[in-house]
Parts: structure tokens; C-alpha cells; sequence
């Protein structure tokens, strides 16, 4: 991927804005398909909220940590209304133990990491693993995405322990977000958390993406006691619903479920790469021409990163394929586009189609 460039400090701009879409387009809202978010389209099939449910107040002495403990593999757990939340305050808590730190974000990256840092006043710093490496000593915080949305890059244990190490020698954190980690095989034999917590090691996990629940607002953040007491003190009283916490419950222990549809997932993502290689390939790349475009994927999104030489046709083939009533997303900033998973055969269809459709 090209490099970042962060922009001054403004809210970033995220998929799902189909009400704008259908505005800008004039097409009405039940003619779109929306692949513009990387969230599992075939969401956990939910019973009906019982009406005690909806009644009372949250109660952290029910089941689901319990639950989630079973599931991610550690009880040093604090639930929270999506990651997002933890996202928006750990840059706060980090005051607590130096007024301004120096963070390095593997980039490019969820947006939200480099504008949450930055309006608390932190200094950021957009960098690939390499210049990590080389700054790791003038670093207090690193964030890393893994697997990396919208690139899919997945750096290695190893590798992130020995970032670690070197954090720990002068009280940094190693912040890992694994909000799309779910949808992987063994996702717990590859995930950062392990039973029992690590000195300043932050993982934080969603159950938005892998179970398509975006909408209940349910997140985890794992990590030492003392940093989830404090994270909770600011969060304050019933921060997650009761029902997110009940649907919670439901969906992480549901074995079978994650593991039919960690298969299904796999052969859809292996199939959108195809698509999109195959109709790119045959739109772009002219005889006896290098490709002009990548496509890094997971089973829950591909991204297409266009070349310097093709600088311009993202933007033109995300008009396009909005004028057919398909919302992708695209990064202006490196010329790049992601494509979430169609949600039925229809769909695909129609995604088939309008990607023949494309003109140069």
C-alpha cells in the first residue's frame, strides 16, 4: 500500500453512509447493496429479545464474561459497547501516565486510531512495520490492526512480542486490534491473548464483524487489571446495554455456529478474490503489461490497491459501480478500494454484472 498522509484533525469518513450514498446518487435506499463495511453479511440468527430483557437494567454479574472467558480464552476481560469505545478512551487513559506520548500506528489503518490520538494531544505517526522497527525505541504506544483493515497484513507473534519487549522497558503500550481475527481458522491459537495478562499488551476484540452484530454494540478489551479498572472507571455505570449483553452471550458460545460459518466465510472470500481479479485483470491490464492493482484480502473483505501508474481509477470505478446502485469503499488518500461479501446469490449477481460493466 502507498503511504498515509493524516489529515488535519477531523472525524474520519467510514463505510455504511448508504443514506448519503442513496441521496448523491438518486437511488432509493432498497435498490442498494451495501459491500462498503467488511461486517459478515450473514449475521448470528438471534431468537427474540424476551421482553424481561428490554425491561431490566444491565447486570455485570450475569453470564457473559463468564462466557466470553470460555470463548477468548482469558477471563481478564472488560466489555465494552464496541470496540470503538475503548478506541475513543484509551488515548485519555494514557494520560495518566504521561501527558503526551509518541504513537506509532501501522498504516495505513482503521482511521479512528490516528484522530482519536491525535485530538488528546498525543503525537502520531502513520508507519509501516519496517520503520516501526526503526522508531520502536522513541515509541510509547504502537497500534497494530491484526489482521490490518483495509490491508489484511498480519505481522507475526514473534514479531509483536519483540515490539512489546522493548515497550515494556519504558512503560510504552502494545495496543493490538483484532476486530476481524474471528473469521480466521483458529483465530484463538493466533490471537495475543493468552490466559493470564501481559505487562501493558492491550488486545481488543469485536462482536460486530465475524457474528455481523454491528448493532448491538459489543466489544472486549483484554488486558492487566489495573488498566480495565481504569478504562472502566471511565466508562462508567451500565456502558453496555442488556441487550447486547444477552445477545452477546447467545452468539459466543455458539460453537458450531462459528465454525460452519468460519467455512462459509472462507469460500466466499476465496471467491470474491477471484471475481474481482479476474474482472480488474481483464479491465486494467492491457497485453504484455505488469498488473496494475493487488488485491489483499480476508475472508471477510478484499481490497484492491491500484497502482501509481493507474492513479484516478478508483475514484472512477467507485462512481461507477455506485451508478448501479453497489456501495464499495474507497481511499482516496492511496488509491485503493474494499469490497465487503455480498450477502445472497442475488447479489453476487448483480456485482458480477455491474463489474463487467466497467469501462476503462
Amino acid at each position: 500500500m502507498h503511504p498515509v498522509i493524516y489529515p488535519a484533525i477531523s472525524p474520519p469518513v467510514h463505510g455504511g453512509r448508504l443514506h448519503q450514498a442513496a441521496e448523491q446518487f438518486a437511488i432509493p435506499m432498497d435498490h442498494w447493496i451495501d459491500l462498503s463495511t467488511g461486517i459478515n453479511p450473514h449475521s448470528y440468527p438471534l431468537p427474540a429479545v424476551p421482553e424481561s430483557v428490554w425491561q431490566k437494567l444491565p447486570d455485570n454479574g450475569d453470564n457473559l464474561l463468564r462466557i466470553a472467558a470460555e470463548y477468548y480464552g482469558s477471563a481478564h476481560l472488560l466489555a465494552v459497547a464496541g470496540s470503538q469505545l475503548a478506541i475513543e478512551h484509551l488515548p485519555t487513559l494514557r494520560h495518566t501516565i504521561r501527558q503526551t506520548s509518541r504513537v506509532g500506528i501501522l498504516s495505513p489503518a482503521y482511521a479512528e486510531y490516528a484522530y482519536q490520538w491525535k485530538r488528546q494531544g498525543h503525537q502520531v505517526e502513520a508507519l509501516t512495520a519496517d520503520e516501526i522497527e526503526v522508531r520502536l525505541p522513541h515509541l510509547d504506544v504502537v497500534v497494530v490492526i491484526r489482521p490490518n483493515n483495509p490491508t489484511a497484513e498480519f505481522l507475526s507473534t514473534s514479531r509483536l512480542n519483540r515490539w512489546l519487549n522493548v515497550l515494556q522497558q519504558h512503560n510504552g503500550w502494545l495496543i493490538v486490534d483484532e476486530a476481524f481475527i474471528d473469521a480466521l481458522p483458529a483465530n484463538n491459537a493466533i490471537s495475543m491473548i493468552t490466559q493470564d495478562p501481559v505487562t501493558n499488551l492491550i488486545v481488543l476484540r469485536s462482536v460486530g464483524k465475524f457474528f455481523g452484530l454491528a448493532g448491538i454494540r459489543l466489544g472486549f478489551v483484554w488486558a492487566p487489571p489495573a488498566l480495565l479498572e481504569g478504562l472502566s472507571a471511565k466508562l462508567g455505570t451500565w456502558s453496555v446495554s442488556s441487550v447486547a449483553r444477552w445477545a452477546g452471550a447467545i452468539s459466543l458460545q455458539d460453537s458450531a455456529w462459528q465454525s460452519q460459518m468460519r467455512q462459509r466465510l472462507f469460500a466466499e472470500g476465496q471467491r470474491l478474490t477471484e471475481l474481482l481479479t479476474q474482472s480488474l485483470t481483464e479491465l486494467l491490464t492491457p497485453p504484455l503489461e505488469q498488473p496494475v492493482f493487488v488485491c489483499l484480502s480476508t475472508p471477510l473483505f478484499c481490497t484492491l490497491d491500484l497502482s501509481e501508474s493507474h492513479k484516478g481509477l478508483a475514484a472512477d470505478i467507485y462512481q461507477q459501480l455506485a451508478r448501479q446502485g453497489i456501495l464499495i469503499r474507497y481511499f482516496e488518500q492511496y488509491e485503493a478500494l474494499r469490497l465487503g461479501l455480498p450477502a445472497n446469490e442475488i447479489a453476487w449477481q448483480r456485482l458480477e454484472s455491474a463489474l463487467i460493466e466497467l469501462k476503462r
